[in-house]
C-alpha cells in the first residue's frame, strides 16, 4: 500500500461525505433581522478613518505665501502676459473671411436654412460644408415624403457659406439650384449667402 492510497478517499467514503454536506450547501441562507443595520454601523464606524468627510478642505485653509520683491514682479507680469495673450486669441477667433454683415442682422442673427438634394436611388445623403468642419456623418439629410428628394434645415451664421452633399457615403454632389466654386485641388463646392439680398 503506497502514501497515495492511504490518504485517498474510497468511492464510497466520498459518497457519504457528499451526501453529509450537499444538503447543508444547497439550503437557504437566512440572516438575522438585524443583519443590515450592524453592516451600516461597521462601515459608518470605519469611514471617517478611510474617507475624510470633505477632501477638498485643504484648499480653505489659510496659507502664507512669501514672495521676493523680484517674485512678486514676476508673477504679475506672467499673469499680465496671460491675460494679453488671451486677449489676442479671442481678437484673431472673431476674424473669418465672411464679408461683413451690417445692420440688426449683425446681432447674433442665426438663419435656418433648408437644404434639399434630389438624388433618386440613394440609400443614405450627408451634408458637410464650413460649417461643420466638412464632417462627413455629421448632418444627415432626411428623405422626404417624394422619393429621391432629401432634406435638412441648418441654423447658419450670417455669410458665406461653403457646401457639398455626400451620397452613399462616396459620391461628391454639389448642389445645382446654387452658385458653385472649384478650389486650387478641382474639388467643387456649392456656395450660399446666408443675411444678403442677393444670391451668390
Amino acid at each position: 500500500m503506497t502514501d497515495r492510497d492511504e490518504i485517498s478517499p474510497r468511492a464510497g467514503d466520498e459518497q457519504a461525505f457528499l451526501d453529509r454536506v450537499v444538503p447543508s450547501l444547497r439550503a437557504p441562507e437566512t440572516l438575522e433581522s438585524n443583519f443590515e443595520a450592524r453592516v451600516m454601523a461597521v462601515a459608518r464606524a470605519e469611514a471617517p478613518r478611510r474617507y475624510p468627510r470633505s477632501p477638498h478642505r485643504w484648499w480653505r485653509r489659510p496659507r502664507i505665501v512669501r514672495l521676493s520683491p523680484l517674485g512678486g514682479l514676476a508673477l504679475a507680469a506672467g499673469f499680465a502676459g496671460l491675460v494679453s495673450l488671451g486677449t489676442l486669441a479671442a481678437a484673431n477667433g472673431l476674424r473669418n473671411d465672411a464679408p461683413a454683415v451690417t445692420g440688426p442682422e449683425a446681432i447674433d442673427t442665426i438663419h435656418v436654412v433648408r437644404f434639399v438634394l434630389v438624388a433618386p436611388g440613394a440609400r443614405h445623403v450627408t451634408l458637410v460644408g464650413d460649417f461643420n468642419a466638412w464632417a462627413k456623418e455629421s448632418t444627415p439629410l432626411v428623405a422626404a415624403a417624394v422619393e429621391g428628394v432629401w432634406s435638412v434645415s441648418v441654423p447658419l451664421l450670417p455669410g458665406r457659406h461653403e457646401y457639398a452633399f455626400v451620397v452613399d457615403g462616396e459620391r461628391w454632389v454639389v448642389d445645382p439650384m446654387a452658385a458653385a466654386v472649384t478650389d486650387d485641388f478641382g474639388t467643387e463646392t456649392s456656395i450660399v449667402t446666408v443675411g444678403s439680398d442677393r444670391a451668390t
